[in-house]
């Protein structure tokens, strides 16, 4: 195994048929899932320097095609309007620059830079999934080890009692890690891999034990994901069984009970102080606490008051502590914990429109997928290589669930990552220019 992981990485940078440019910059795709671990600033700086390359390079090779389509124009008019209507508030430049509008076109750019290197080198999934195994089997043993002893590798201490944080120090991101890293692993080797009874089973692997560590880190949204998407897996992808839901996700619960009794932390998070939030809110059947209902409140109020543009890109933060707008003592944060609502309250209508025609078109997929299904006894109608990244983006942006600020940089790094590969798919198959069309 050791010999093929140094085999496969000689390949990569010895190969003389690539220039260093692109070697250079395919390692630094690699080495993301890495420099996630670090904290937002590295991953934030190798995203744009791929997004720079990118249009240096689309320009000096004249691939113009590449902006010839509507997933570029429908994210840059976007990305424009926020700038605009940032310049439009009375606090600009904390509009602009606090997390804010003015760099938000940089993701464009590195989706399709993903897109532009996966199509000119060979090496880069082989790499990139053993990568993302071995970021799974470190962050998943430390997070081990900080549950059952208190203190992880290097001797970083739980975040409190209820949370785990792992080599992420004070970041609470530790089971959003676990999960979209499984996830993305997932799909690449699934994409890329003959489907032997070996290779089933290590799928299933990448999906049981992240999923059971990210139950003890305390992240509720992280778990509601995982477990939605290894149902999903087993309707829609035909190499795995809907039977087998029986016996996976018994598995799941059975791991989480053995680590619980090592520590009984995971629980109290889980489930007791889920189901104590929930009663306290309008509609307790609904997966948020009353603490993200009252942001909720307080956007919905915002938005109101602001119909058609919003009070300003990623001012909430500011706008919640005014009387017309605060609901309770805790309704105040930097985001209202939900993309729909923080688009309604920041951008408005206008800006509502682009994410709402975007989840739609991903619904009307999903939903197409789901009638063909049932009609033709699972034969798929989308390439299950391709539907799996639908899959992906559908549980990400799924609307009833917290999420955090819609232009958190660390965040939009793991949501851009996987459109890449759907761009380049998509790349492969065209005459000229290519089409979102499925």
């Amino acid at each position: 195994m050791f010999s093929w992981i140094v085999l496969t990485f000689k390949d990569f940078f010895f190969d003389r048929s690539l220039s260093l440019d692109v070697i250079f910059f395919s390692a630094l795709l690699i080495f993301l899932p890495v420099a996630l671990i670090t904290g937002p600033a590295l991953p934030d700086i190798f995203l744009s320097l791929i997004g720079l390359y990118f249009l240096i390079k689309s320009i000096t090779e004249k691939n113009f095609y590449y902006y010839k389509n509507l997933i570029f124009l429908g994210f840059t008019l976007f990305s424009l309007y926020g700038i605009v209507r940032s310049l439009f508030t009375d606090i600009a430049m904390d509009s602009l620059t606090n997390e804010g509008s003015v760099f938000f076109f940089r993701y464009i750019f590195f989706v399709f830079g993903v897109a532009y290197l996966l199509n000119k080198n060979k090496h880069i999934i082989k790499c990139l999934i053993i990568v993302l195994v071995l970021c799974l089997i470190l962050v998943s043993f430390d997070a081990l080890t900080q549950y059952i002893y208190g203190k992880n590798l290097i001797g970083t201490s739980k975040f409190n009692s209820l949370r785990l944080t792992g080599l992420f120090g004070d970041m609470l991101v530790l089971g959003k890690y676990l999960g979209f890293i499984s996830i993305f692993a997932f799909s690449l080797i699934y994409q890329n891999y003959k489907k032997t009874k070996k290779i089933i089973f290590f799928l299933y692997m990448l999906l049981v034990i992240p999923t059971s560590i990210i139950f003890l880190s305390g992240e509720r949204v992280s778990f509601f994901y995982s477990i939605l998407f290894i149902v999903l897996v087993h309707i829609y992808i035909p190499a795995f069984k809907i039977t087998n839901l029986l016996l996976i996700l018994p598995t799941i619960f059975i791991l989480i009970f053995g680590f619980h009794q090592f520590n009984t932390d995971a629980k109290k998070r889980m489930i007791d102080l889920t189901l104590e939030q929930t009663s306290k809110t309008k509609y307790s059947f609904l997966p948020y606490s009353d603490h993200h209902e009252e942001h909720y409140i307080s956007a919905l109020k915002m938005f109101i008051d602001n119909k058609i543009f919003g009070i300003g890109t990623n001012t909430f933060r500011f706008h919640c502590y005014k009387k017309e707008y605060l609901y309770k003592e805790r309704s105040c944060s930097t985001h209202p914990h939900n993309y729909y609502l923080q688009i309604l309250a920041e951008l408005g209508i206008v800006g509502f429109v682009f994410i709402i025609i975007l989840y739609f078109y991903l619904s009307f997929i999903g939903l197409r997928q789901t009638f063909y299904v049932l009609k033709n006894n699972r034969k798929e109608l989308i390439s299950p290589d391709k539907f799996l990244y639908i899959l992906i983006l559908l549980i990400y942006l799924w609307p009833l669930i917290p999420h955090v600020s819609l232009y958190n940089n660390w965040n939009n790094v793991l949501l851009t990552f996987p459109v890449g590969f759907v761009i380049a798919h998509l790349i492969r198959n065209k005459n000229n220019g290519f089409s979102i069309k499925t």
